[in-house]
């Protein structure tokens, strides 16, 4: 498996694309930017099925020319949202392992799963799923959190270290409740449960190592903080954001900061994988 490491430079033009999309929501932002700048190593064509859809939008930021794309997502007005953006020929409303496409099996060149697959139950069976969409040869490509995303998680340290244990343990708990991890797990646990599935790993590029993980799992946390009175604190801080003009180019400069600390760029919080599908194309 070729394992790669991207170029700060890289990161930034991610950066620079992206923050259109979430110009104050600096946690989506920094993560996005490193997904985006990973996504673009790759290509996906063909007729493709894109799991976990949005809006369309973050898609065709990525792959505007993509032409034979489904869109599938679980949220009903979500899904609508996509359909609505013309980047989809057919949107479902769907959970994974039963879209109602006509002979799905094995009918697909690529399967798009963006920060999905670490939220499902059963592991070994949505992996088998999304490998029974792809044709012999078909490409699955995904990003995934590893175990650094829970081990890094700076908030409830902090407030650990002021003695409040308790509200330490109450902070890290909403956190994952918040993003449903069941399998954050390491980058040869990932490979490994591809493998049962009889996907082959041909690329992994590692995402946001120890100080890019750290900044941004501290803003995502402050982020989804719950407020006493009902909300989170994105509810505060958007808003603030928002009234500045200077904030996303001001916040380009934090994230190449961040990039000139790492030293270990291999050592991260997420991964990208292109994973092929056992067997020949006939």
């Amino acid at each position: 498996m070729e394992r790669a490491i991207l170029p700060a430079s890289e990161v930034l033009r991610g950066y620079d694309s992206v923050f259109q999309l979430y110009p104050h929501v600096p946690s989506l932002s920094h993560w996005r930017a490193w997904e985006c700048a990973a996504y673009r190593h790759f290509r996906v064509d063909g007729r493709i099925l894109d799991l976990g859809c949005g809006d369309g939008r973050y898609f065709h930021l990525i792959w505007p020319h993509a032409a034979e794309v489904i869109g599938v997502d679980i949220d009903p007005e979500v899904a609508e949202l996509g359909r609505q953006s013309g980047v989809y020929v057919r949107t479902h409303v769907a959970v994974a392992n039963a879209v109602p496409e006509p002979k799905p099996a094995e009918s697909f060149d690529h399967v798009f799963v963006n920060c999905s697959i670490e939220h499902v139950d059963h592991l070994d069976a949505g992996l088998a799923e999304i490998a029974r969409y792809l044709s012999p040869g078909g490409m699955l490509l995904c990003s995934v959190v590893t175990e650094r995303f829970v081990e890094w998680s700076v908030l409830p340290e902090l407030v650990r270290l002021a003695g409040f244990d308790r509200s330490a343990d109450t902070l890290r708990n909403q956190f994952l409740d918040y993003h449903y991890l069941v399998n954050p797990l390491t980058v040869d646990g990932w490979t490994t449960n591809f493998q049962r599935a009889g996907l082959v790993a041909e690329a992994h590029i590692s995402l946001l190592p120890k100080h890019n993980a750290g900044a941004f799992l501290l803003m995502d946390n402050l982020w989804h903080v719950k407020k006493a009175a009902g909300g989170e604190g994105g509810d505060v801080a958007f808003p603030f954001l928002s009234n500045n003009p200077n904030f996303p180019s001001a916040f380009r400069k934090i994230v190449d900061g961040l990039l000139e600390m790492e030293q270990d760029m291999l050592d991260c919080c997420g991964a990208v994988f292109l994973m092929r599908k056992l067997g020949q194309t006939i």
